[in-house]
């Protein structure tokens, strides 16, 4: 603690300088030397005053070889090196010295040579100072500086005079004169004392000090003290202390004296010893230092009044040297950092203040600033005792030496930490107001654009009108490209729209349009109809016909757990890519799209089932009519007969004749109720079935046979395979109806055509073959055959209700077996029927 408040005074005095009293002090102190231990003293006095780290006082003998006679800051055993360098071929400015207290290279060294002018013959002692900078003394000192080498110069020559003049054969008169006449030259009062304690010598400055003429004549100690103790502030402190000083002979002391006419002596005291060591007395040295105790009493004031205003302040103030230590540091500071003054003073202020990854930063902006002199400003952090982070705005300036050049770095700071955090909570709430604001409007805009896709696809129930109009309502609101398929029940893709924004990239729709995604893919509309999941394509993943598209999305549509189809969606540069968001939207979109597509097929179908209905009533009232027609028609002739048989003479054959017709007619009637009813008991699912071990070759030889009087009537000839047995478990009346169906209708679409019936076994399976060679069933009609009421040619030109093939489809079912036909126009039908065996 000492040592720092030693620092701490020593950078006080060198802002606040007193060259004319430090002058003066030094001056008396060279001319006080007398010995070694003096010279000593004076030599520390210099380098604190001068603010040295290292003072030299070195002389050469006539040989040129360099003595080291004085010195501070050198240790012991450095005093003992000696110097190998003559001066001969050397100036005390560059001479090479041995002190490894020198061995810094931030020492300057300074060069007072005393004695005449440089390269003399007289100059053969000199002063080297060493500080870490140059010399604070401004220019106008130097001269005061030249004095005091020439004071030193004059001491030094006197001591080296003085010890053989001390030995040789002068008289005592002679060596008191000449030590009187120099402490008559000094500046201080001088009172030199027996030790007994009687007045030895008392030079002229110390009566005109004191004014103690009278005492002084006398001699006494005791009469000097009492009348010097009547001229100061405290009479009984100052008594006390000139005897403790008589009581203790060996005793060095020094104060300050307050006098009672407001002056200030500096009072230094210690014993007089020979060269062996013993006491000759005690010698007190007064010196006025009234100016002295004022400047530095008023530079105290300013000093304190200074730090008042530094310390009040809520403001950061940090003074720095031009190598970064701290030497001002005020208490916002240390409230700010958790660190006092003490323990950041001389410390380098990025080594413990700033964050690691700001050093390199802060060091760069230091010597911009000291190599620019301009005033800079900087924010960055501090890291506090405790571990937090402070944020510091910093105006940075600098105040300038003597020479011009960078003395100090002045930092005035204000801890805007809070502020930041509160402009840092603003951006957060501004940019969450902003994203809530996006997403509101974005919201707002998907809502109109759902809410115009609603009403669109409300307003029809035509598939591709409301398709077309999905396309047209997101092209270019949504996307750049719209692509639509379908995929149809029989799982095959068909692509009905292709819509661009781009009225350049015509072409590139054409070719798009006959581009037909596969289910296989892996990617893109085809894998989204095979798996049915929604796909964010990243960019350039899908680039069709040489399109590149920035993003892309595929939505299937899906209603009632069907995949119906796909929307596709591209967008190009320089537009935002799809995310989540529109993702989202595409898939509502897809929803209500799917639900209106769905709706406009069940519009259709339920049209088409009322067509049907219509036409199935239409058909069924002229095949229920005809039969009833003529049963009507033969009742009418038999009555008529009857009535009239007892006047007219009737054939006998009309009556049985009439009756067949009747029975005829009411066979066909039953048989087509029988179908209506076959088709309600299958649709209701109350279709049983009795299975049993048959012979499906018999069977077809018996049905053939029963229909050989339709077979002449059409004119067919039948072609019938079935010689070797095929046996299967099933239910004999349904094979058989499945028989009847098929000859019947062979016969009827294939009249005055052959007709071949083939019965075989392929494996486990049954094989049944029935061709014609009729009018054939065109490609497009052959998937609706086996549907309910539907037909492959009109009802004007062949009659039935529609119902014989889809009751014949249904039981081949219900029996676990296939049908299928195989048909061209105009050149016959062939169907073949496929039944599991169940039995070897």
């Amino acid at each position: 603690m000492q040592d720092s408040q030693m620092k701490l005074d020593w950078k006080r005095a060198r802002k606040e300088p007193a060259p004319l009293e430090m002058l003066e002090e030094l001056t008396a102190a060279a001319l006080d030397i007398v010995d070694q231990a003096s010279a000593d003293r004076f030599m520390e006095q210099l380098a604190l005053w001068l603010g040295c780290a290292v003072a030299l006082l070195l002389d050469s003998d006539s040989g040129g070889q360099v003595h080291l006679w004085s010195a501070a800051g050198l240790s012991s055993n450095s005093r003992g090196l000696a110097i190998s360098t003559p001066l001969a071929h050397s100036s005390w400015s560059t001479l090479a010295l041995p002190y490894p207290e020198l061995a810094s290279p931030e020492l300057v060294r300074s060069c007072i040579p005393l004695g005449e002018s440089e390269g003399s013959a007289e100059q053969s002692q000199a002063l080297l100072l060493f500080s870490e900078s140059a010399l604070w003394l401004p220019l106008r000192y130097h001269g005061m500086v030249r004095c005091l080498a020439r004071g030193l110069h004059t001491a030094l020559v006197r001591r080296q005079r003085s010890g053989p003049f001390l030995g040789s054969e002068f008289s005592l008169p002679q060596e008191k004169a000449l030590l009187q006449s120099l402490n008559e030259a000094s500046r201080d009062g001088i009172a030199l004392f027996a030790c007994e304690g009687q007045l030895l010598f008392a030079n002229h400055r110390f009566s005109e000090m004191w004014g103690l003429d009278e005492a002084l004549r006398s001699g006494s100690r005791d009469l000097l003290v009492t009348a010097a103790a009547a001229k100061v502030m405290d009479p009984a402190g100052f008594v006390a202390r000139a005897q403790y000083y008589l009581d203790h002979p060996e005793v060095v002391g020094s104060d300050d004296i307050a006098m009672r006419d407001g002056r200030v002596f500096y009072r230094y005291t210690a014993p007089i010893r020979s060269a062996d060591g013993a006491c000759w007395g005690r010698g007190y040295y007064f010196r006025d230092v009234t100016s002295r105790r004022q400047s530095e009493r008023a530079l105290r004031l300013e000093r304190d009044f200074n730090s008042a205003i530094l310390d009040t302040l809520d403001a950061l103030v940090v003074v720095l040297d031009r190598r970064g230590r701290i030497i001002r540091f005020n208490r916002a500071c240390q409230r700010a950092t958790g660190y006092s003054f003490e323990e950041v003073l001389d410390v380098t202020f990025w080594e413990q203040l700033l964050l690691p990854q700001d050093l390199e930063l802060l060091k760069a902006e230091f010597v911009r600033l000291i190599e620019s002199k301009q005033p800079r400003q900087l924010e960055n952090s501090w890291m506090a005792r405790d571990g937090k982070r402070r944020r510091i705005a910093w105006s940075n300036t600098v105040l300038l030496g003597e020479d011009g050049e960078v003395e100090y770095v002045i930092g005035t700071g204000i801890d805007v930490t809070e502020q930041r955090q509160a402009e840092a909570e603003r951006d957060r709430l501004l940019a969450w107001e902003q994203e809530a604001r996006a997403r509101a409007e974005e919201q707002e805009r998907r809502l109109a654009f759902l809410s115009g896709a609603s009403g669109l696809l409300a307003g029809s129930l035509d598939e591709d009108s409301t398709l077309r109009g999905v396309a047209h309502l997101a092209v270019p609101r949504f996307a750049d490209w719209c692509i639509i398929d379908l995929l149809d029940p029989d799982q095959s893709v068909r692509r009905i729209l292709v819509e661009h924004a781009d009225p350049t990239q015509a072409e590139r729709a054409r070719i798009l349009r006959a581009h037909v995604p596969s289910l296989g893919a892996t990617l893109g509309p085809g894998k989204v109809l095979r798996t049915g999941e929604a796909e964010l394509l990243p960019e350039a993943a899908l680039v069709p016909a040489g399109l590149e598209f920035r993003s892309c999305l595929c939505v299937p549509l899906l209603a009632r757990d069907r995949i119906l189809g796909v929307l596709t969606f591209g967008l190009m540069a320089p537009r935002r890519p799809y995310g989540t968001v529109e993702l989202s939207l595409a898939q509502e979109l897809a929803r209500r799209t799917a639900l209106a597509v769905d709706n406009a097929r069940l519009y259709l179908a339920a049209r088409q089932a009322i067509d049907l209905r219509d036409e199935f009533l239409s058909i069924a009232s002229h095949e229920l009519k005809t039969p009833l027609t003529t049963m009507k028609l033969a009742l009418q002739g038999a009555l008529r007969a009857n009535r009239a048989a007892p006047q007219v003479e009737t054939s006998p054959l009309s009556m049985p004749r009439s009756l067949e017709t009747i029975e005829k007619h009411c066979g066909r009637l039953t048989r087509l109720v029988e179908s209506l009813l076959e088709v309600s008991r299958l649709q209701a699912g109350h279709l049983e079935l009795e299975l049993e071990e048959m012979d499906l070759s018999s069977l077809v030889r018996e049905v053939a046979a029963r229909f050989a009087t339709e077979l002449e009537k059409a004119r067919c000839e039948l072609t019938l395979r079935a010689d070797a047995p095929v046996l299967g478990h099933w239910d004999v009346s349904r094979v058989d109806q499945i028989l009847t169906h098929l000859f019947s209708n062979a016969i009827k679409y294939g009249s005055g055509k052959p007709v071949e019936v083939e019965v075989g076994r392929i494996g486990g399976l049954a094989r049944l073959v029935v061709r014609d060679h009729g009018i054939g069933i065109p490609r497009e009609r052959q998937g609706q055959i086996f549907r309910p009421f539907e037909r492959a040619v009109s009802s004007r030109y062949y009659g039935g209700l529609g119902l014989g093939l889809h009751i014949v489809h249904q039981l081949v079912e219900r029996l676990g077996g296939t049908i299928r036909v195989e048909s061209e126009p105009g050149a016959g039908s062939t169907f073949i029927v496929q039944l599991p065996c169940a039995v070897s």
